[in-house]
């Protein structure tokens, strides 16, 4: 950390890592680190003033009853290099708005001359980019550094397991979210994870959604939007029937959730289509909402069982392993492991036919078709998918480019054979030998 002020804004969804990232960089330094909590204005500046106090060992501190001299008294007390931490900073803002424009003064007048590095964080993710990150935030332009601090991909969280083939399966029903992740460790099969974690009222995920969501007003809409996804409902005119709303009184809660980051829009990757799909994006509200939610009461009296849920199981792993695979695609094209460098990815659907990555360089006339099977699969059940892959290839309508194709799945017998016919084909043994 330099002598040069700086203003730095951290964001993402809780449990991302946000604060055990903050705690690691503030080691070895003189650092001031307050975490908000709910609570009024009053208590909010009393509680800030107090640790204030006790840090700089100055019981002047707890004379100011508003954030102005209490910012100004702190910004004389720094003489040497300091970093202030103010995490879940929102939570702040919710007390009183007014800390902003307070901030943006004391930033202007007196911090931005110390030797200080000041980092705001929230997850209130909806809060800090309307009220902290936006053009008409009194803090706009005075942020030196900023960015979101998104989920863990693929083989990063892998490294939390010891067993290649569950690890995977965690990722899929969690995502890349560290706590989530630690917590999942703990157990050696998902099966157990599931049992002890979603599916009793005691268990970690049984309201984890309640407390990622909590920032959204009419929490039960978006409830029974997220419901009506997970159960495969993707148009907006059928998710607002679903859920008993006009068609276009749709658009504003899907926007919402997108903006937030757990819901995406999602456009073929070749065509005119763009009316579009919707889907849940974040793999822990996909899980809970495919698991949990439709079986409350019965979790509740303790009558579900594990074996209840297991044809569930299989399909959020069958609709997490394409985008699982996606990801591994995206691996391969980095370090330069297919026959060409792609620049756009994304699935293809028209009239009842889909295909499940779709792999493009446009300005070469370059692409891959890949199918994705959570199976386990014969050389002649991969070859016949294969086959029926370049029948709908030609669907797709890309007349003169260079076409190859490929096929994923959890088991390939014969893979090498296909290979040698001039396909492309991978399983879990490739996932693994490419995350070592």
């Amino acid at each position: 950390m330099e002598n040069t002020p700086s203003f730095v804004v951290i964001y993402g969804r809780r449990r991302v890592g946000k604060t055990r990232l903050l705690v690691e960089f503030s080691r070895g330094k003189k650092v001031f680190f307050r975490t908000f909590m709910e609570g009024t204005k009053e208590s909010q500046v009393k509680s800030l003033a107090g640790e204030l106090a006790d840090f700089f060992n100055d019981e002047v501190f707890l004379s100011f009853s508003d954030w102005y001299p209490l910012f100004k008294y702190l910004s004389g007390k720094i003489n040497e290099k300091t970093l202030l931490v103010f995490d879940e900073f929102t939570y702040a803002v919710k007390s009183d708005k007014g800390i902003l424009s307070t901030l943006q003064r004391a930033w202007d007048h007196e911090l931005s001359n110390k030797p200080v590095m000041l980092v705001l964080s929230g997850s209130l993710m909806g809060m800090m980019e309307d009220e902290v990150l936006s053009h008409s935030s009194p803090l706009y332009g005075r942020r030196t550094a900023g960015f979101r601090l998104r989920p863990l991909r693929l083989f990063p969280s892998l490294r939390f397991f010891k067993d290649f083939t569950e690890g995977l399966k965690f990722y899929m029903l969690l995502g890349g979210i560290p706590a989530y992740l630690i917590i999942a460790s703990r157990y050696k099969t998902v099966g157990e994870f599931v049992e002890g974690e979603f599916l009793t009222p005691e268990g970690y995920f049984y309201d984890e959604p309640y407390i990622v969501l909590s920032e959204l007003r009419e929490l039960k809409t978006y409830f029974s939007i997220l419901s009506a996804m997970a159960t495969g409902r993707r148009k907006p005119s059928v998710i607002a029937s679903s859920v008993g709303l006009e068609g276009r009184r749709i658009y504003p809660y899907l926007e919402t959730l997108i903006r937030l980051g757990f819901v995406e829009r999602e456009l073929p990757v070749v065509g005119k289509e763009r009316r579009g799909l919707y889907k849940i994006s974040d793999p822990m509200l996909m899980s809970w909402f495919s698991l949990v939610y439709p079986n409350r009461t019965r979790i509740e009296l303790g009558t579900m069982t594990l074996d209840e849920v297991g044809e569930t199981l299989q399909k959020i792993f069958s609709f997490r392993f394409e985008e699982v695979s996606r990801e591994f695609l995206i691996e391969l094209n980095r370090t330069g492991k297919l026959p060409f460098r792609f620049t756009k990815i994304g699935r293809w659907w028209y009239k009842g036919e889909e295909i499940d990555a779709v792999a493009l360089n446009e300005k070469e006339k370059e692409v891959l078709f890949v199918e994705v099977k959570w199976e386990d699969l014969s050389e002649g059940e991969g070859r016949g998918i294969l086959r029926d892959l370049e029948r709908k290839a030609e669907l797709v309508g890309l007349k003169g480019w260079e076409k190859s194709y490929g096929l994923i799945g959890k088991r390939v017998e014969g893979k090498g054979e296909l290979r040698d016919e001039g396909w492309l084909v991978w399983d879990l043994k490739d996932f693994k030998r490419f995350g070592k």
